[in-house]
């Protein structure tokens, strides 16, 4: 342990996020030591809808208060882009010709979609400008705060496989659809995400989770590969607070600003990789898993915390 470090822990999950305090919870659950440093960042407001699916299941497991809310028949959409070309929507923000050119999409060439990851190329390509400027760009806008391009396979994992089978975006969300409903439903969250946080705040505090909201996190490696790095985290009152830590789960930028370590680390929450809940919560628990692995495989370093892998 640095000679500076008061407190050891296994985990350090330095983000507010609610996708990165589930990956704390899956920590802190199996018996791991964990501490959860919030920065005063810019991740999800407090919208309350989501979309479903892994979403519905969280807030389920949190016992938290919701709606789930499929869309009226014939106005199924992903992120604006619709299973029905002539809906009344489409057709409100486009008019019947915009709706034709929607409807272009499945008589064009399977070879114009490719592989195409970006999604504002996609929609352009497919649906036509307007589409992507009426339907598209403001339910990314409205839904995750997004203004700027997004990676298909980021956003909604298989569209572009169900896109390239049927050979047309809006027959791919309905091929979607009928593997999953929940790609089109919405959660209506009461308290949005206020909420949410306070109810994994709540299952932290269970696993006595050490939790801190902080102004600033310092991270130095060790002296040698295999030895635990200080954390130096600063408290709004100003007091820096050194511990040490053998894993380290963050945000995509605060690890990329961190100085070369060797520790067991992981992107968890929102990030240009993961831009929604619903894509950043698997992620999360991924990223959570592997450090967990790490930090359970080391036999001449056992974790602090009383493990109980059935927990």
């Amino acid at each position: 342990m640095p000679k500076n470090a008061r407190e050891r822990f296994d985990v350090a999950v330095v983000s507010r996020d609610p996708a990165a305090l589930v990956a704390a919870w899956d920590c802190a659950r199996i018996g791991l030591r964990v501490i959860v440093l919030e920065l005063p960042d810019a991740e999800l407001g407090d919208a309350p809808s989501n979309a479903g699916g892994t979403v519905a299941q969280l807030c389920s497991d949190l016992g938290l208060v919701m709606t789930i809310q499929d869309p009226p028949r014939g106005e199924e959409n992903i992120y604006g882009i619709p299973a029905n070309p002539f809906s009344t929507s489409v057709r409100g923000a486009l008019g019947w010709r915009g709706a034709w050119r929607i409807y272009l999409d499945r008589l064009m060439p399977i070879m114009s979609i490719g592989n195409e990851r970006s999604l504002h190329r996609l929609v352009r390509r497919r649906l036509g400008a307007r589409a992507l400027r009426l339907l598209v760009q403001p339910r990314l806008a409205s839904d995750l705060g997004i203004s700027s391009d997004v990676d298909v396979v980021d956003l909604v994992p298989g569209l572009g496989e169900a896109t390239t089978r049927v050979g047309s975006l809006t027959l791919g969300v309905i091929e979607m659809m009928a593997a999953d409903q929940a790609v089109v439903q919405r959660v209506e969250v009461a308290g949005g995400m206020s909420a949410l946080r306070a109810a994994l705040h709540e299952r932290l505090d269970y696993f006595a989770v050490t939790r801190h909201r902080v102004s600033a996190v310092e991270v130095v490696a060790g002296a040698a590969p295999d030895d635990d790095a200080t954390l130096t985290f600063v408290l709004p009152d100003a007091r820096p607070h050194p511990v040490a830590v053998s894993a380290l789960l963050a945000s995509r930028e605060y690890l990329e600003s961190v100085s070369s370590t060797s520790l067991p680390a992981g992107v968890v929450g929102v990030s240009d990789r993961a831009p929604s809940l619903s894509t950043a919560l698997p992620a999360s628990r991924e990223a959570a898993g592997l450090v967990r692995q790490a930090l359970l495989s080391r036999a001449e370093k056992p974790p602090v915390g009383p493990v109980d892998l059935g927990g």
